[in-house]
């Protein structure tokens, strides 16, 4: 949700459960005279190794990194284990989030943890939320922004191609309707999209499952469980867009 804020709009998806960014999303902020280019990578998890060379590469492309944290945790271990790998050189800033859930006390003490591992550019205290100390965050990025040409159009938030954002959209809705580790076994491809002469797009996408069982709960009794997924995505889509969408998905279990 932090990328989304910074960015003034919707670049990646939400979700409640873990590990739902599964590869690098690039976030065009503007701040000013500055284009800020942030990377949104896959958080670092135990149960998810195979993301973290993602991440890893976008530390080693980046001129500075914003380590975020979730301030409401109690523990820390693998933030802690993972900012230790990286490069003493690297100019990095710490982003405690969801200080809208933590009181101060508790806020200090895990901002004393971090300090004691390596010193920060800053450390910001945020809301993803309700968007509390996210210009903060811009205005710091944007004054350190070397002088150059803007590498992209000012109208542009983000590198995915529309079919790729589009699918997004689609999988938060899934990750918000299917629950266990359904979700993560599956992937969702915009397959086709068409602007319509009533100025309406039309959009199909394929949902790919592992099993017949996969497909079943996807589908769900009479179809109500897809028929609510694309009714959400179908108005988000709408939303996003500002026009009307109709969307059409199809479940397929990969062969």
């Amino acid at each position: 949700m932090l990328i989304n804020k910074l960015v003034g709009q919707k670049v990646s998806i939400v979700s409640r459960k873990i590990q739902t960014t599964l590869f690098r999303i690039l976030g065009i902020a503007i701040k000013d005279e500055s284009q800020i280019i942030f990377i949104d990578t896959p958080g670092f998890s135990s149960k998810a190794k195979n993301l973290e060379q993602t991440t890893w590469n976008a530390f080693r492309e980046s001129e500075q990194i914003l380590f975020v944290i979730d301030g409401s945790k109690k523990k820390f271990d693998l933030s802690v284990e993972m900012l230790k790998k990286i490069h003493a050189d690297k100019k990095i800033s710490l982003a405690i989030n969801k200080v809208d859930l933590i009181h101060k006390p508790m806020l200090l003490e895990t901002a004393a943890i971090f300090n004691k591992i390596r010193s920060f550019e800053n450390i910001f205290m945020v809301s993803a939320l309700t968007g509390s100390g996210v210009e903060d965050i811009k205005k710091y990025f944007a004054s350190s922004m070397p002088e150059n040409e803007w590498l992209y159009d000012e109208n542009e938030i983000t590198d995915l191609s529309f079919e790729k954002y589009a699918a997004e959209i689609t999988r938060e809705h899934v990750y918000h309707r299917i629950h266990e580790e359904i979700p993560y076994q599956c992937t969702i491809e915009t397959v086709d999209c068409q602007n319509q002469s009533d100025g309406s797009m039309r959009i199909e996408q394929n949902i790919y499952v592992k099993s017949i069982p996969h497909k079943t709960i996807f589908v769900g009794h009479d179809g109500q469980k897809i028929k609510s997924i694309g009714e959400a995505a179908r108005k988000e889509l709408s939303f996003l867009l500002e026009k009307k969408v109709h969307l059409f998905l199809r479940v397929l279990v990969n062969r």
